[in-house]
């Protein structure tokens, strides 16, 4: 699968401040360029394929979801080369859904009839969905409107007016679809359905498709291991070498003891990959890069990776970069979790980010050029630990992000773990450059138990370009590297100007 690329930036005209009521300026339209406009349209020609014995090969145009509903528990289906426009599929329990190079499951239709008002280009008669609870970046409205539009396989960006609409825009309502770019040769289409993949089924494994252009709702997954809401979990599912890309809300939501395996989630509107109350979930070898195109606030809920309330949540060796907001992000009583050997880069929101919860060890990461969406106070740290307990930070080069590695004590109240409460955070043989920012803890409730004996230690730390600014936050203060020893953090630490 080829990787890169550039997101879908949210250009946003002002940094968010510090703070949970951050606000921002008014969002800029993001540039969209269309390739050039072309007669041939690609045709797949069913052709026969050796499968596996008592396997079911599907052809582009089958009734998959017949298919599935049809047969019995364990049945494997091998997808056919081309675009399969379906969904949603609800499996059973040890069914496989297997592509041969080039299956794509898809979610979008193909529009045609398009007439020319003037200089845009209108299409009547449409149905498109209302709008789902999401907060949007500021002064912007239609991330919860989860029909998207493509022109040759380029997601157009959607306006809120019809006034707005110019070339790589488009705007629904009223029952039309409204462009400025010229329709004629290319291919139009525009997301319809929910979901590919959706269910509590055990066991279901999902290897080598292509899943896009799913009008996933918000905090929803186009392969979902759960039923709608928080309903019961699929337990046991295998997802490898799958790309998820152009889907409305999330790529892919786990359910319990789902293994994610070289999966790409990209330029997915919301999250490449969320896990809300699993259990033994295993992130290895993936890449969730360019996610949050849609223009979701994502203090909401956005950027690379977000795992709440999980129990034993492992990520190793995954890539997360260019995300509109967190890399990974951990959040709400998340406890059990490893976060170790993974490149974390260039995100606009915190590296990694451990939020109100319970033992992590985050270790051997390589986290740098974070946070500079929002550096304000400590929110654009490389790794930031707000009001989390039993955390180890170790072994991890954080280098050029707008913080370093940082923790932070707000009032947030207690949860099934008890008192939210940064404790027991130990910092140590890191390797950790600054140009500017903080390292450190900060808090905002004048805690001063905090810094007393809540076990808070960097230890053996190497500092980079730090030299003798006062970068180091402690107990409301900022110190120099003499007044940092001096509180006893990094006394076997070295320095690097």
């Amino acid at each position: 699968m080829q990787r890169g690329g550039s997101a879908l930036r949210l250009l946003l005209a002002g940094s968010l401040l510090a703070g949970a009521c951050a606000t921002a300026s008014r969002y800029r339209i993001p540039d969209v360029t269309l390739p050039p406009p072309t007669s041939s349209v690609t045709t797949v020609v069913a052709a026969d394929f050796d499968v596996p014995e008592g396997a079911i090969l599907v052809q582009p145009g089958d009734d998959l979801a017949g298919l599935v509903a049809e047969a019995p528990a364990g049945t494997t289906f091998v997808l056919a080369p081309g675009v399969h426009r379906m969904g949603p599929l609800a499996p059973k329990d040890r069914m496989v859904f297997e592509g041969i190079d080039g299956a794509v499951l898809s979610g979008a239709v193909i529009l045609d009839g398009f007439v020319a008002e003037g200089s845009r280009w209108v299409l009547e008669d449409v149905d498109l969905d209302p709008a789902r609870p999401g907060e949007c970046i500021p002064d912007y409205r239609s991330c919860g409107l989860r029909n998207d539009v493509f022109v040759d396989g380029v997601m157009l960006w959607r306006v809120d007016t019809e006034a707005e609409v110019r070339t790589g825009t488009w705007w629904g309502g009223d029952g039309r679809i409204v462009l400025a770019d010229d329709p004629t040769g290319r291919v139009v289409e525009v997301s319809v359905r929910s979901h590919a993949i959706l269910g509590a089924a055990d066991e279901v494994t999902i290897r080598n498709l292509v899943v896009e252009k799913y009008a996933t709702p918000p905090q929803h997954g186009a392969v979902q291991a759960q039923e709608l809401g928080d309903g019961p979990r699929g337990w046991g599912w295998l997802v490898e070498d799958v790309e998820l890309r152009l889907n409305h809300a999330v790529g892919l939501r786990t359910g319990d003891a789902t293994t994610v395996r070289r999966v790409y989630a990209h330029h997915n509107g919301q999250l490449g990959i969320s896990v809300s109350g699993g259990s033994g979930v295993r992130i290895e070898e993936s890449d969730l890069s360019f996610n949050n195109t849609r223009g979701f606030l994502w203090e909401w809920e956005g950027g690379g990776g977000k795992f709440t309330r999980t129990d034993g949540l492992v990520v190793v060796d995954t890539t997360a970069i260019g995300n509109e907001g967190p890399g990974l992000w951990t959040d709400i009583d998340a406890v059990d979790t490893r976060y170790e050997g993974n490149v974390v880069r260039d995100n606009r929101g915190p590296g990694i980010f451990h939020e109100i919860s319970g033992a992590a060890v985050i270790r051997g990461n390589e986290v740098v050029g974070n946070g500079f969406g929002k550096p304000a106070w400590a929110w654009g740290a490389g790794i930031l630990v707000a009001a989390s307990f039993d955390v180890e930070v170790s072994g991890n080069v954080v280098r050029g992000n707008a913080d370093g590695v940082v923790g932070v004590q707000q009032e947030r109240g207690s949860g099934p773990l008890g008192p939210r409460l940064l404790a027991r955070l130990v910092v140590e043989e890191n390797t950790i450059g600054l140009t500017g920012g903080i390292v450190g803890v900060v808090d905002d409730v004048g805690d001063r138990y905090l810094y007393i004996d809540r076990g808070i230690r960097f230890e053996g730390n190497h500092y980079e370009g730090i030299g003798d600014r006062r970068l180091y936050a402690w107990a409301g203060g900022y110190h120099d590297r003499e007044g940092w020893q001096a509180l006893g953090h990094d006394l076997t630490g070295t320095w690097e100007d």
